[in-house]
């Protein structure tokens, strides 16, 4: 069977031979048969190989160096056309081509050369005129021709004239101030900006901030102080001796809460006798003061075999006063750390806004709040801590819409025939907060205003006058802050082109 070569889009001569190559390889000891011998070259539609002759010559010497047959299939008709033109038999089908028992090789059209050279060619020359101008029409046709050729270098005199002439003229109006200072509200609930109005939208930002605080306490408190002391008389109801060891707690019977007591070392008392044992108030302060005789009850196991009684009243209990927690305290803590977190929030929420946005302090509220201290009311303590979890939202207003209410005032306070040329505008920070999703403040706007010049009508103004009376004209027609300065090239004409578009003007107002 043949072999067949299927070519990609990209593929070029050079794969094509080596495919070849590869294709039609003999084995040793096999014949070369002429069916063996063939190659079929299947071409893409959009192939670039066999676009000119030289591609065909190769592949056929080629297959000739080999000993093989080639043939191309391509669904092209032009390309098929232009293979059989270059010496290559072509089919439309890879099946039409293995049924063909031969593949002829088609005969190439002779080229006829050219008859001739190009510098052979006879190149007919215009004959003589039959006879001569009498001298009279010789003369009028040279007038003529002098004629014309004045008329030409007047009519590209005057073309230079109008054309080549060009003049800069340029114009410094006067500048006045106009200044306006505008309220303006911004709403949560405006949806446009209405700059006669002096309303423009806003929005909420807001966010979580928290922290802590920790302030010197100054209030004082009277807290107890000191352990009241004293001796208490045990008596044994037993016939054997009874030991009280340290720590038995005694108190005393009168009033709701019973003053208790310790004995401070242990005590023998003897069978049906009595012991005195020194005692120290369980709680600190006044409480443990007892009078004598207060002292009647024994706790314990104890109390079956003893009774007890304080011949003397207790002393050491007192008061003292230290710092303590206050109202006033925590009420610091909490503006103090309230007040940073509102300073965090403004520098926090920052992140929030656009490029042109701009967030006022006053603006700022706190939607909800968590707040702790570690210490109680009139606690003893040198130090309290608060800690603060706030709620912050605040009101973005986009700065080019407070700046559009104020240039609408400049507009309306500009002198007749001005524009503004530059604008300067502050937004001034609100003197109260938010009221029902409405926050005022004031834009303070400073514009500059210059004399209208229209370019066009100065053109008309001074086309085709002296320099001296263009300028006189100008410094009429418009309010200027100095003369105006024309220029004009040639230097030497002394006026101003005739068409206006050879005229340029420069505005350059002053401030």
């Amino acid at each position: 069977m043949p072999r067949i070569i299927s070519l990609h889009p990209d593929d070029d001569l050079a794969v094509l031979r080596h495919r070849i190559r590869q294709a039609f390889v003999v084995r040793p000891g096999a014949q070369r048969s002429a069916v063996n011998g063939r190659i079929i070259i299947v071409l893409p539609w959009e192939t670039r190989l066999f676009s000119n002759p030289l591609d065909g010559e190769r592949v056929r010497r080629e297959a000739e160096r080999l000993g093989a047959e080639v043939a191309v299939v391509s669904e092209d008709p032009d390309r098929r056309a232009y293979v059989r033109w270059i010496g290559l038999p072509a089919f439309a089908s890879v099946a039409e081509a293995e049924a063909a028992r031969h593949w002829p090789l088609p005969e190439r059209e002779p080229l006829e050369p050219p008859p001739r050279a190009w510098w052979e060619e006879e190149i007919p020359l215009r004959p003589p005129p039959a006879r001569l101008l009498p001298p009279w029409a010789q003369s009028v046709r040279l007038g003529a021709r002098l004629t014309v050729f004045i008329a030409t270098l007047l009519v590209i005199l005057a073309f230079a004239y109008a054309v080549v002439p060009q003049a800069t003229v340029t114009l410094v109006p006067t500048v006045e101030t106009v200044r306006a200072t505008v309220p303006v509200w911004a709403g949560l609930d405006t949806q446009a900006v209405d700059a006669a109005g002096g309303r423009i939208p806003a929005r909420r930002v807001g966010d979580y901030f928290s922290g802590n605080l920790e302030v010197e306490t100054t209030g004082t408190a009277a807290y107890e102080s000191g352990r009241a002391t004293g001796t208490v008389l045990f008596t044994n109801m037993l016939g054997q001796e009874v030991t009280v060891p340290a720590r038995t707690v005694v108190r005393t019977s009168a009033g709701a809460f019973p003053v208790r007591f310790a004995t401070t070392q242990d005590v023998t008392v003897p069978p049906f006798g009595q012991a005195p044992a020194p005692i120290e108030a369980l709680e600190e302060g006044p409480a443990g003061n007892v009078g004598a005789g207060l002292i009647n009850q024994v706790e314990g196991v104890s109390a079956l075999a003893l009774r007890v009684i304080n011949p003397e009243p207790t002393r050491g209990g007192g008061l003292k006063e230290v710092r303590a927690v206050s109202q006033e305290d925590m009420d610091r803590a909490r503006e103090q750390l309230t007040a940073r977190l509102l300073e965090e929030a403004y520098q926090g929420l920052q992140t929030y806004l656009e490029p042109t946005e701009v967030l006022f302090r006053q603006s700022l509220e706190i939607q909800a709040a968590e707040v702790s201290y570690d210490r109680f009311l009139y606690e003893q303590a040198d130090k309290l801590q608060v800690y603060m979890k706030l709620l912050v939202t605040g009101m973005a207003v986009d700065r080019d819409n407070a700046e559009a209410v104020g240039y609408a005032a400049l507009v309306r306070r500009l002198p007749p025939d001005h524009v503004l040329i530059d604008t300067d505008f502050e937004i001034r920070e609100p003197t109260a907060g938010p009221q029902n999703g409405v926050i005022q403040f004031a834009v303070s706007a400073v514009g500059y205003a210059a004399a209208e010049v229209d370019p066009e009508v100065v053109r008309q103004t001074v086309r085709g006058k002296p320099i001296a009376q263009a300028a006189e004209l100008l410094a009429a027609q418009w309010p200027l802050a100095q003369p105006p300065q024309i220029e004009v090239w040639p230097r030497w004409s002394g006026r101003m082109p005739l068409l206006p578009l050879r005229i340029r003007i420069d505005v350059n107002p002053g401030r």
